[in-house]
């Protein structure tokens, strides 16, 4: 029995291994084109959350310098290490209420 051809000469199982073989290159150049994205996706995201760190870090600066301030103010009413003594009592009490709520998220409730 002759094998089936097609107009262009080719037989029926050429046309189908071609076929075959055609869409194994577009899944490839599909997970090839993924990747690329993917890494460029990361390469912005990395980028951005340096740009927050360290927005992060200046901002944790002017928190410093305001408390100092703060200090500095206190210190005109009482001595120095008083007036330090409150500023760094309240940021310990603020700093363990923000840290509590942290962990209270983190534990499971079923």
């Amino acid at each position: 029995m002759e094998p089936i051809r097609s107009t262009n000469g080719h037989s029926l199982g050429e046309i189908v291994g071609g076929l075959a073989s055609d869409v194994q290159e577009l899944v490839k150049g599909e997970i090839a084109l993924a990747r690329a994205e993917m890494e460029q996706k990361l390469h912005r995201l990395l980028g951005a959350l340096l740009w927050v760190l360290g927005g992060a870090l200046v901002g944790f600066a002017g928190l410093v310098v305001l408390l100092q301030g703060g200090a500095a103010a206190l210190a005109l009413r009482m001595p120095a290490w008083a007036a330090l003594a409150i500023v760094g009592v309240v940021i310990v009490i603020v700093g363990a209420a923000l840290a509590r709520l942290g962990l209270g998220m983190l534990t499971l409730k079923a």
